[in-house]
């Protein structure tokens, strides 16, 4: 069986509802790579920094915490287009899927 995230693991939920919305996969545009790359390397710099591995439930902790914090400022994902929230769970998705924590 190949090395991934059940797709019961909200995680792999969440990637397959933003996969809807965003590039996942393939090519992007440039401004939108560059964005998800470094967005990407803030969150895993932010779960290493603090001591621990970047896992499928380290990443999900995080990606909980930012929606709860999200949710809290009253962000809703149904009217925004490509929004700093918007990119960070795309960034957060996209590396689910590129370390293979989700199929």
């Amino acid at each position: 069986m190949p090395r991934g995230t059940s797709v019961r693991h909200p995680l792999a939920g969440l990637t397959r509802d933003f996969h809807k919305i965003g590039p996942l996969d393939g090519p992007v545009e440039p401004w939108m790579s560059a964005e998800l790359d470094q967005h990407a390397a803030q969150v895993c710099e932010g779960i290493v920094s603090g001591g621990a591995e970047l896992t499928a439930n380290t990443l999900g902790t995080y990606l909980h915490g930012f929606l709860d914090g999200c949710l809290e400022r009253g962000w809703d994902s149904e009217g925004a287009d490509y929004d700093w929230e918007t990119l960070r769970i795309l960034a957060i998705c996209r590396l689910a899927r590129e370390r293979g924590f989700v199929r």
